[in-house]
């Protein structure tokens, strides 16, 4: 899967987060990101794979999912979508193929900080790409995370899963 977004929204914590996931499921994990102006608002993007993979980066148009927190990240996110991959935005509206929430949003609301926005979607993610229980996730948010910020960070994840249930592509 490859992960993209904007300095600032936490693509590198969830890429963590999910690799620390993977291992406590027992599976092998790579995972690299590559980063520009990133303190500046630059784009960051990190590639994930999960299995018996030699090399990190994902090729162009093989990733089985790819997740955009940031709207102006989206066609990069796309160019690396195999043909019957899933996309996650944070953004409103509706796409081919694309699961858009309102994650930034939603964490505002709710929250009261987009910061939180990632972990909405991390909760959107483990319904719809990764098939496993809000449990399985919250322990590996708490290994990389810590106790900093639980409550929120307990309240984004259960957004998320609330969310895939209603979001339709």
């Amino acid at each position: 899967m490859v992960i993209t977004g904007r300095g600032g929204q936490g693509v590198i914590l969830l890429t963590r987060i999910l690799g620390e996931w993977a291992m406590l499921k027992g599976y092998r994990v790579l995972a690299t990101e590559t980063h520009g102006m990133a303190a500046r608002g630059g784009t960051v993007t990190s590639h994930v794979k999960i299995g018996d993979y030699y090399f990190p980066l994902v090729t162009k148009g093989k990733a089985h999912a790819a997740l955009a927190l940031h709207a102006a990240e989206e066609e990069r996110a796309k160019r690396y979508l195999a043909p019957q991959g899933i996309l996650l935005t944070n953004r409103e509206g509706r796409g081919e193929e694309i699961l858009a929430i309102n994650a930034s949003r939603m964490a505002i609301e709710k929250l009261g900080s987009p910061v939180y926005a990632n972990l909405i979607m991390l909760g959107v993610m483990g319904v719809r790409v990764l098939n496993t229980p809000k449990d399985s996730l919250l322990t590996a948010v708490m290994r990389v995370v810590g106790n900093r910020h639980l409550n929120e960070n307990v309240r984004a994840l259960e957004l998320g899963y609330e969310e895939a249930c209603h979001v339709t592509t």
